[in-house]
């Protein structure tokens, strides 16, 4: 039950104190990430195998990304004359605030709830609130809130803030946003430096974007991107696009962004309007994306390559049909796929192509053969994950109804723990099998041969 629910007054917004507070937790041994698999964010707990400590410890410090929400909402709070902060630690008293946001994740809601009372008991006239798509579905992890917006922040704050009023108990927004209005990200307060993702391996000034949200794809049956951003498009224009970028570099010497777009492209027409777009205004920057091979060609790939494209995200999850369909997941054709990874390879276009143990149906010899493959396809980037249900998808009611949830902490619902009682799979072997996946993948001399001519060839034809 959420608090101070009973206080009712009314105050004109403009000139409110606003503070953005992503939570920091430093006790955490791995990297979280809580802007990824759809705000509800992944960690990184590697443990249980051979080698798993290293990988750990490398991608801790190897990837680090802020929320792209917190920056939408500092340049729509600043549209509106109200005073804003960006915090990227757990409290400031350097300001008194009338309001304190702070995002909420599914893997550090302990600690954001902790934090958030922490906030209440400093700053007692302040409202205190949590956003994203973990606390819409499960509020009551956030109990300390005086306020939850269930729904996009963006458009709450945009379209229908009218007081303080409306910051109690929890905030139903009747609206989505609208991509293409949105104000010009402001990174103001940014520890820019601090931002890593593999695809700004050489420069420090790096920063994700989203040019758009929606996926109309059945995978929602267990993915949160679908389920929670819609089935509708909702495409940010070429032109504004390519405008944010030219400011964002201008204004914050950035060099290379990734678009978080649940699948990069989709929108007919956007990646030959974007490139076209890039050309003519001379935008020099490097940048990455995440989508369907299905959507991928030799003749956008060429074209996106000569306007800055030099990371590609994939998403193969299994190679086995029946277990595809047992998950509702559309499986692309293997040999498009090989073709998509051929003519990246040759454009100097880097790959991290992704696959997910555990899925309803799999068992140790599919598990195998999405290993096989994955060594046959060779892209320089590589990451096995394990099937997990998130709270709100279709695939998270079917097992909690089956009775087959086996852990009820929601911070060990990570990407890397099989939660859930397997049909053919116990948690050690799933620990087993990513270990050895990992093992087979990395520790190949035709892997580094591969990374060594990717090298030399990334060299010749900057």
């Amino acid at each position: 039950m959420l608090v101070r629910s009973d206080i009712n007054f009314s105050t004109s917004i403009k000139c409110l104190s606003v503070a953005l507070v992503n939570v920091a937790n430093h006790h955490k041994e791995y990297g979280v990430h809580k802007d990824l698999n759809g705000g509800f964010g992944t960690a990184d707990d590697f443990d249980g195998f051979l080698g798993s400590s290293f990988i750990r410890f490398f991608k801790k410090h190897t990837v680090s990304l802020p929320i792209i929400s917190f920056a939408h909402l500092q340049s729509i709070f600043k549209q509106k004359d109200m005073r804003v902060s960006y915090i990227e630690e757990n409290y400031c008293d350097e300001n008194n605030f009338d309001i304190v946001l702070i995002y909420g994740s599914m893997v550090d809601h302990r600690h954001e709830n902790q934090v958030c009372r922490l906030w209440k008991k400093k700053m007692p006239q302040a409202r205190v609130g949590i956003f994203g798509n973990f606390a819409k579905v499960c509020p009551e992890f956030f109990d300390a809130a005086d306020f939850i917006i269930s729904g996009e922040a963006e458009h709450f704050f945009d379209q229908e803030f009218k007081s303080l009023d409306q910051l109690k108990g929890y905030v139903q927004v009747r609206g989505i946003t609208n991509y293409d209005s949105l104000p010009v990200p402001d990174l103001s307060g940014f520890p820019i430096d601090s931002y890593q993702y593999s695809v700004s391996r050489t420069s420090k000034r790096f920063i994700p974007y989203q040019s758009s949200k929606g996926c109309p794809y059945s995978c929602s049956y267990y993915c949160t991107y679908g389920k929670f951003q819609g089935p509708k498009i909702r495409q940010r224009s070429a032109k504004n696009v390519v405008r944010d970028l030219i400011e964002l570099k201008e204004k914050y010497n950035i060099e290379r962004v990734q678009f978080r777009d649940p699948v990069f492209g989709l929108q007919k027409g956007f990646i030959e309007d974007l490139c076209e777009t890039v050309k003519e205004n001379n935008l020099d920057i490097i940048w990455g994306m995440e989508t369907r091979a299905d959507l991928l060609n030799e003749e956008n790939l060429r074209l996106m390559r000569a306007a800055g494209l030099r990371r590609v995200n994939i998403g193969i999850e299994t190679t086995n049909a029946n277990i595809a369909k047992t998950n509702k997941r559309p499986l692309i054709k293997e040999t498009h796929q090989e073709n998509v990874v051929r003519w990246c390879k040759e454009l100097g276009i880097t790959v991290a192509a992704f696959y997910v143990f555990g899925l309803d149906g799999d068992t140790p010899e599919s598990i195998e053969q999405t290993v096989d493959y994955a060594i046959k396809l060779n892209t320089p980037i590589a990451r096995f994950a394990v099937a997990t249900p998130y709270p709100g998808t279709d695939f998270y009611k079917k097992l909690k109804q089956e009775d087959r949830l086996l852990i009820d902490d929601l911070e060990k619902y990570t990407q890397f723990n099989l939660v859930f009682k397997h049909t053919h799979l116990s948690p050690q072997d799933i620990k087993k099998f990513l270990g050895k996946a990992y093992r087979r993948y990395y520790l190949r001399i035709n892997y580094w041969i591969m990374m060594l001519r990717g090298y030399v060839r990334r060299l010749l034809f900057k």
